[in-house]
């Protein structure tokens, strides 16, 4: 015959409830790691997607791209680009761009020269709401972005960025500094033999 006591009774008790608590509290910790985790991967998801909507969204519209005949008569020493924010763009600082530019003599990576032609490309206002600035902040934002191919091809940073002769292909990808791109190709006409020093040619 098995005999039970209320002693034994009791430290059973107790045992169970020690394994309960410590449950209780493994569950609390795995909760509180769980939510934070959660957290943690909604707020990186947020900003992905801020970025991406950017990166897609921040970009320029290229109107018009038109070259400038050099001294010699034969080829284009300037480039001269009008552009404009993209429908639903935010504001866009054109001196943090970057001019990838691929011609007949190599390639090189172009940014904002202040002002200085043969240390980068220049920015000039042809129609803005705050002209003292380079930024598209309204859709009526227009801007020239002008690369003077000459200064740069016989300056010691760009020197492998030579003058567009007759004939000549070239490509830039503007790169905004939320990342949006915008390929432009530049094709000089086979024959500049009507155009003189300064004149101006659709590329």
């Amino acid at each position: 015959m098995e005999i039970f006591n209320n002693e034994n009774r009791g430290q059973v008790g107790i045992g169970t409830l020690i394994v309960f608590i410590a449950m209780v509290l493994v569950a609390a910790i795995a909760a509180g790691v769980l939510i934070n985790t959660a957290g943690f991967l909604q707020t990186q998801a947020e900003d992905t997607g801020v970025e991406s909507t950017e990166q897609v969204s921040n970009n320029l519209n290229v109107l018009s791209e038109i070259g400038t005949v050099g001294t010699d008569n034969e080829s284009v020493s300037t480039v001269t680009l009008s552009v404009q924010r993209a429908p639903g763009a935010g504001d866009i600082n054109l001196e943090d761009l970057t001019i990838q530019y691929i011609g007949t003599s190599g390639a090189e990576n172009i940014v904002f020269g202040d002002g200085d032609a043969t240390a980068g490309y220049t920015v000039d206002p042809i129609t803005a709401e705050n002209v003292d600035d380079s930024v598209l902040s309204a859709n009526g934002d227009r801007y020239e972005i002008t690369l003077d191919l000459n200064s740069m091809s016989g300056g010691t940073t760009y020197d492998s960025v030579a003058v567009l002769a007759e004939g000549d292909d070239a490509e830039m990808t503007i790169t905004t500094a939320s990342g949006s791109q915008r390929i432009v190709t530049l094709n000089v006409p086979d024959s500049l033999a009507d155009k003189g020093d300064g004149d101006a040619v659709r590329l």
